[in-house]
């Protein structure tokens, strides 16, 4: 007993000793980026030119299957929406099953099956995989685009479209991307009342002859299946699909605005006003800067603790939030900050966003936000791994962008060297508030005095068409 109390009494002391000998006033330093393992993927190659990925995960019964056409960007122009309701037709019927039939077949397996204009995807127990692969190429390969049922998607497109027409999300997000991007680029045309109206039958038919081919086509294997099952089922299945020439495009480039432009569209039951700043930025999938502008925009508003949210939420009380991005893109990427404030703030807060942008190309951030953002990245990365879609879509990215074979397994590794000097760098070359728009949708009787501070001052519609105020 004697020597228990004793040994009781030494471990106190030594603990206090311990405990005494650190500083808790001294944050700790960070540690190495962690080493995240990838799980392998195996791949092969159809004679049409199917490629395809194969992701073992035995954990669940379960196996999941998703395809993607690698293809341009089309042009829509006064058929604008036609794409997207293609993509929604091909679910609709087949040359042997109705949709209710499709439906019913699928319902009953417990699977899931969705398509759209740029491919199609599958899930299903272990059990029911030839099921699935059974309804999966039918819709692919057979699709019979049934006339009453484009009618009907059309009405439910025009429905939505009838709603959008006073959400000022939607109106700030239309002129936003004919602004940004132009009429005359893909990522620039709206979808609107007039466009669907002119939609028929025979462009769907027609698109689907043109890309749904199988030489410009990834597809993606996740589940409790071995390559070898993979290779004759999507052989079995796939085998017949025909390859063929696929169009390309080409398009020009967006610039950014010479000068920053203040885009107004006037709502006048609004009580509370959307604003975007936006411009088009050069930046491709796989480039050593877009690392480097991912760490960019958590510090400026990727997140909640960044500085746009911090200032116009936390400080001021102009909004719930407040956010950035920073995006990357085969053709045009692009830069966006946005909120939306109470009327009388419109002005304050639009001067508040614009300081903190503009800090981040005249001022180094401090050492503990970079390091607080590499800390949050790195958490999502290796939060994202547990699902085994994540190294799939790794896999498939890869091949699309021509990618380093290790650009995801060095990818936090690449994280963790970027520098203080790396972000300043980035602000500079690809966040140009002085060459944007600020897309402002509210009511211009209350927001539109001061507006001019900003830049010169365009009136437009809710589809971004330029209003003459003379």
């Amino acid at each position: 007993m004697k020597s228990t109390i004793l040994y009781i009494c030494l471990f106190l002391v030594s603990s206090v000793n311990v405990f005494a000998q650190l500083d808790r006033s001294v944050k700790p330093e960070p540690g190495p980026a962690p080493e995240i393992k990838i799980a392998d993927y195996e791949s092969f190659e159809l004679p049409n030119g199917l490629k395809v990925f194969v992701v073992e995960n035995h954990k669940l019964p379960k196996v999941t299957f998703s395809l993607v056409l690698d293809r341009d960007p089309v042009m829509e122009e006064n058929k604008a929406g036609y794409l997207s309701i293609t993509g929604e037709l091909l679910r609709t019927g087949t040359k042997t099953r109705s949709k209710a039939q499709l439906d019913e077949e699928i319902d009953f397996i417990g699977a899931y099956l969705s398509t759209s204009s740029t491919g199609i995807a599958g899930s299903s127990l272990k059990k029911h995989t030839e099921k699935l692969l059974e309804l999966m190429s039918d819709v692919l390969l057979n699709p019979s685009f049934p006339q009453e049922e484009m009618d009907k998607i059309k009405k439910q497109t025009l429905s939505a479209l009838a709603l959008a027409k006073d959400d000022p999300n939607s109106i700030a997000n239309n002129v936003s991307r004919v602004l940004v991007y132009g009429k005359n680029h893909p990522y620039g045309e709206i979808t609107t009342e007039e466009t669907v109206k002119n939609i028929t039958i025979q462009d769907s038919k027609n698109y689907y002859e043109k890309f749904f081919r199988p030489n410009i086509a990834y597809l993606a294997i996740v589940g409790d299946i071995t390559k070898k099952e993979a290779e004759g089922l999507v052989k079995k299945y796939f085998g017949k699909w025909k390859k063929g020439d696929v169009p390309k495009f080409e398009y020009k480039d967006p610039e950014l605005p010479e000068k920053r432009i203040v885009a107004l569209v006037d709502r006048a039951q609004s009580v509370q006003s959307v604003i975007e700043i936006a411009h088009p930025l050069k930046l491709k999938p796989g480039e050593p800067e877009v690392i480097k502008s991912r760490l960019l925009n958590e510090i400026m508003g990727g997140s909640f603790t960044s500085r746009l949210n911090m200032n116009l939420r936390e400080k001021h009380g102009y909004t719930y939030g407040a956010r950035s991005s920073i995006s990357s893109d085969e053709l045009i990427g692009n830069f966006s900050a946005s909120a939306k404030v109470r009327n009388e703030v419109t002005d304050s807060a639009i001067a508040e966003m614009l300081k903190e942008i503009n800090l981040l190309g005249k001022e180094k951030v401090k050492a503990e936000e970079l390091q607080n953002a590499k800390n949050y990245i790195t958490g999502s990365f290796a939060r994202s791994m547990e699902n085994p879609q994540t190294v799939a879509s790794f896999a498939i990215n890869t091949a699309r962008y021509n990618l380093p074979k290790d650009y995801y397994a060095n990818y936090l590794k690449n994280v963790d060297k970027v520098t203080i000097e790396d972000v300043q760098e980035m602000a500079k070359r690809f966040v140009k508030p002085e060459h944007s728009y600020i897309i402002l949708v509210g009511k211009a009787e209350e927001v539109g005095k001061n507006l001019n501070n900003y830049g010169e001052v365009k009136h437009y519609d809710i589809y971004g068409n330029l209003i003459d105020q003379k």
